[in-house]
């Protein structure tokens, strides 16, 4: 019986102690934030997206710039 009891307490310990790793861990995930892998990369996959498409309109908006001047009937003087 003594030794079921100093075994209970042992593995009340281990129990313990094991919840309190736990909240340890969730503790540093939670002032991690976004700097778990998962997270981040799609953060950063989301503001390459984001990226591009700006790049995209610059592109389409520089397009239509360009063929606007060659479409202009006229001198540089007059434009």
């Amino acid at each position: 019986m003594n030794t079921l009891e100093k075994q209970a307490g042992e593995v009340d310990k281990l129990v313990n102690l094991i919840f309190d790793v736990r909240d340890s861990v969730d503790e540093i995930k939670k002032q991690m934030g976004e700097c778990e892998i998962p997270v981040n990369i799609a953060l950063r996959r989301s503001e390459l997206e984001q990226v591009g498409e700006r790049i995209d309109r610059i592109n389409d908006d520089f397009r239509d710039l360009k063929q606007a001047d060659a479409d202009f009937d006229g001198t540089s003087e007059s434009e």
